[in-house]
């Protein structure tokens, strides 16, 4: 077990109920901060914010990405995580390919399978007339999503879609079969473990690097940073113990 301190360390932006140029400012100070990199969620609705349903709008995750990938050098910037229910996998390797344009080689792309049964960001599938899938069901679109993906970048699927490199492309969940999931998909570069510092953590790292194997990839854990600022990620993260197997923490911040 390590102090965060050494960790790369990310800022995600809620896009709930806030307006966009917060949004834009807290991208600029988390770069003058030091932080290492930018994310914000891929909802339609404010329905799926946890803290205040309904409350406002949410903000698009790529017009918000992209204005923060014009106006910093540095930071990495992506989705954390994009909806596969929200466009086709062409169509996120469009914006993602776009936004690669802006920030050369500061790119990730962050995929996840959408809402679980009962879970909070249900509400805004329901508004939409989605019915979300089992589990398993999501897991096998999941895979079938990033297979397309890996084809447009590589040139055996649709063409004329993109231009630039392939972006590392990470997975957001935090069941284990998911993580494992990914860790075993030669497509997948990394995953982001939602769950926290929870006390199966290093379980769940140890599933996902025995199954990585021994090539490059990336384990991230998202943590949610309460009210703290921008400013006040790094001295949060420097107060946790985290396992020393994880890269990268990711810091849920609300401008």
């Amino acid at each position: 077990m390590v102090s965060g301190l050494g960790l790369a360390v990310d800022v995600v932006l809620s896009p709930f109920g806030g307006g966009t140029s917060a949004l834009l400012e807290a991208a600029i100070a988390a770069e003058d901060a030091g932080l290492d990199g930018v994310w914000t969620f891929d909802h339609i609705s404010s329905l799926a914010s946890i803290g205040a349903p309904g409350v406002g709008a949410s903000r698009d995750p790529f017009v918000v990405l992209g204005a923060a990938a014009a106006r910093t050098e540095r930071v990495r910037v992506g989705t954390l995580v994009a909806n596969l229910h929200n466009r086709l996998p062409e169509q996120l390797a469009l914006a993602i390919d776009t936004l690669e344009s802006l920030a050369p080689g500061r790119v990730v792309c962050g995929v996840g399978a959408g809402a679980g049964i009962g879970s909070p960001f249900a509400r805004e599938d329901a508004a939409l007339g989605r019915v979300p899938e089992p589990a398993a069901v999501r897991r096998v679109m999941l895979a079938s999503y990033v297979q397309r993906l890996d084809e447009t970048w590589t040139g055996s699927g649709v063409p004329g879609v993109v231009v630039g490199p392939r972006p590392p492309i990470i997975i957001g969940a935090g069941s284990t079969t998911t993580l494992r999931q990914g860790a075993v998909n030669p497509h997948v570069d990394g995953v982001n473990i939602v769950t926290g510092l929870s006390p199966d953590l290093p379980e769940k790292i140890a599933v996902v690097r025995e199954s990585a194997g021994d090539r490059p990839f990336e384990v991230s854990v998202f943590l949610d940073g309460g009210t703290i600022a921008v400013e006040d990620v790094r001295p949060f993260v420097h107060e946790l113990v985290v396992p020393s197997d994880v890269d990268r923490l990711t810091v849920l911040v609300r401008p």
